[in-house]
């Protein structure tokens, strides 16, 4: 199951950026490119965006819905997440900002994605698909929630690609191995840590290793699951 919901996330990021460079070449490609490349090779690339936008885009809907599956309990809002917010994640004000699973900042772009992202996909199957029998004034609208709706997700993703590698360290390596430092849980998600300490679910460093198909290391700190 942990496997599984690492590749949930991962799908929906790619098909995310795949979608959105080649919705950006659609959008702005006649102003930037041309002028760079010329109007032929601005056709070939606009040519292929638009039928590879519209062939992943349903695909795109359909991860959305296995991110809901996958991750909607673990991003309910809870006590403590409203101080994490005032205190803007640990930037405003001194101590450390309390955190479960996920923290309010994990949780709100999560909640964007879902309702953002449904807003823009359902959208883009409207554009793609006149025999729904719409008419121009759901079209333009459909066109208006597509357009603004992913310039907002791809705004805020830049954001969270960095706070998920560089920003924070540790963060990428638990996405990749779905393991993290416990000491690196307590001091970013105090709450879950208090929770895996009580279920015993610390691995020792032979353990670590051993899920990793390597020899253990003498100084490897205890890891805890990165995943529900």
């Amino acid at each position: 199951v942990y496997v599984y919901k690492r590749q949930v996330h991962w799908t929906l990021a790619i098909i995310f950026l795949w979608l959105a460079l080649t919705g950006l070449i659609l959008l702005l490609g006649r102003s930037l490119l041309i002028p760079l490349f010329g109007h032929h090779v601005f056709s070939l690339l606009a040519s292929a965006s638009k039928e590879s936008h519209n062939l992943f885009g349903p695909i795109f809907l359909v991860s959305l819905v296995m991110m809901v599956i996958s991750f909607a309990r673990r991003n309910i809002y809870e006590k403590g997440d409203l101080t994490w917010l005032l205190k803007g994640g640990g930037f405003i004000g001194k101590g450390h900002v309390s955190g479960g699973f996920f923290n309010m900042g994990e949780k709100s772009w999560y909640w964007m994605v879902i309702l953002v992202g449904f807003a823009v996909a359902i959208s883009g199957m409207i554009l793609v698909s006149p025999n729904f029998g719409q008419g121009r004034v759901i079209m333009a609208i459909s066109h208006v929630i597509h357009v603004f709706g992913a310039i907002l997700l791809i705004a805020v993703s830049i954001g969270h690609m960095y706070m998920g590698s560089i920003g924070t360290e540790g963060s990428l390596e638990a996405m990749k191995s779905g393991y993290v430092d416990i000491n690196w849980v307590e001091a970013h998600h105090d709450r879950w840590a208090k929770q895996v300490k009580e279920s015993d679910e610390i691995l020792s460093p032979e353990e670590f290793a051993r899920v990793q198909g390597r020899k253990p290391v003498a100084t490897e700190t205890a890891t805890g699951q990165a995943n529900d």
